[in-house]
């Protein structure tokens, strides 16, 4: 074996680890099909924002009541699980007491994997960047694999796995001081 520095995080682990579950389009999109798909994009794109504009309210709003967010760095350390909305978003918001800097998730290459009137399943790379003293830095990358539901005509983050492609301090840029 090689040292770890070149061997972790393994390529591919989050399909091999079962966090990811990639899938060959079964159907073309009906233009009902299309405009929930867009709504689903769109509700993963406010996880991002809430967070990084320090919104308690809006990142509540994109989780279901018994919501559940985990994660895992490299497929290794885990993180949570978190359940229930109210646990999410006290967990995260505390992230902003120590967060001296600006962070910006980009959440890109939205992937709708599977899809009901009810239920949807959409992944998603993350690029997680952090602003300060007038530079930025690369925090981290990695995926997402939201399990959504839709009520009331709103979708929701039903279930939220996080997996980091390599460890990061929250809130702390080392080489910027």
């Amino acid at each position: 074996m090689g040292d770890l520095e070149t061997d972790v995080p393994v390529p591919g682990w989050g399909h091999s680890t079962g966090h990811l579950d990639m899938r060959l389009p079964t159907r073309p999109a009906e233009e009902s099909i299309a405009i929930e798909r867009s709504l689903i994009t769109e509700r993963v794109s406010r996880y991002g924002w809430s967070f990084d504009e320090r919104r308690a309210d809006l990142l509540s709003d994109c989780f279901t009541e018994d919501g559940v967010w985990e994660g895992s760095i490299m497929g290794g350390e885990a993180l949570g699980p978190f359940v229930g909305r109210e646990a999410i978003v006290e967990w995260m918001s505390e992230f902003w007491t120590t967060q001296r800097d600006q962070r910006r998730h980009m959440i890109v290459n939205t992937v709708i994997e599977d899809q009901t009137d009810t239920t949807a399943l959409a992944q998603a790379y993350q690029v997680l960047t952090a602003a300060r003293r007038g530079q930025v830095a690369l925090e981290t990358t990695g995926f997402y694999r939201f399990n959504l539901e839709r009520s009331g005509g709103i979708w929701r983050i039903a279930h939220l796995f996080s997996g980091y492609d390599a460890p990061f301090v929250p809130g702390k840029l080392d080489h910027l001081g």
